[in-house]
């Protein structure tokens, strides 16, 4: 079972999403600070609470205990940057380059991995200058065939380090991080702007919610998840 965050999300004062790595140093004595990488990243959320008015803490509350600590798994976005910056009022009036609505998904999307290690995503099917900025997400979501479906079970995301604009065929290359682990992501994924997100797991010993006060409000607290990657 994968849930939602809770219906409201009220009470979120501040987010932060942070690319979580394991990698060992490698000095050497000349000063030089090595590094390899293991495995491929994932995401880890801190949803810090403040000032829930009692009904949002009370789904708040229902969320955490739903989770029972690692053994369910939920959808997380970054709530403070759930469209593109030059979207962010939506994009229900955008019109794809080669004709037809343009619902927030890339009509198709590869990634190429350049000789400086960076990860570039070309998309097609976006509007005609359809601007991405440094920090806007790319979400990817597929079922558990690794195909497209009205069922999206699996889900993960990248963030933009660079900014890109679509051309004129609404094709753009955005250069991205964390890469993409093409051997878990699968080309039938779909690649879009709305609301990208990834599928975590509560870390229960880090989530807590504060004491209930007065009229049942939480005077704060904080949900943090990391990212379960997976075929």
């Amino acid at each position: 079972m994968i849930l939602p965050l809770p219906d409201t999300l009220s009470g979120i004062a501040r987010v932060r999403f942070s690319i979580l790595r394991v990698d060992y140093a490698a000095p050497e004595a000349s000063g030089r600070q090595g590094g390899v990488q293991a495995g491929f990243p994932v995401w880890g959320a801190r949803m810090e609470l403040d000032r829930i008015d009692a009904d949002s803490a009370d789904l708040w509350q229902a969320f955490v205990d739903r989770m029972r600590g690692r053994i369910r798994r939920f959808y997380c976005h970054d709530t403070a940057r759930d469209l593109p910056l030059a979207h962010r009022f939506g994009m229900t009036d955008l019109t794809r380059a080669g004709g037809g609505a343009f619902d927030g998904s890339a009509s198709s999307w590869s990634q190429a991995i350049d000789s400086d290690d960076n990860a570039n995503v070309t998309l097609g099917g976006l509007p005609a200058g359809f601007s991405i900025a440094v920090g806007d997400y790319i979400g990817f979501k597929w079922d558990a065939s690794g195909a497209a479906s009205d069922t999206f079970e699996r889900r993960t995301m990248m963030r933009a380090v660079l900014p890109a604009t679509a051309n004129a065929s609404g094709q753009a290359v955005v250069t991205a991080e964390p890469p993409l682990d093409t051997a878990l992501v699968p080309s039938g994924a779909v690649a879009h702007f709305d609301k990208p997100s990834c599928v975590m797991q509560l870390v229960p010993e880090e989530s807590q919610l504060s004491p209930v006060g007065e009229g049942g409000t939480i005077a704060g607290g904080a949900v943090i998840g990391v990212q379960d990657l997976r075929p």
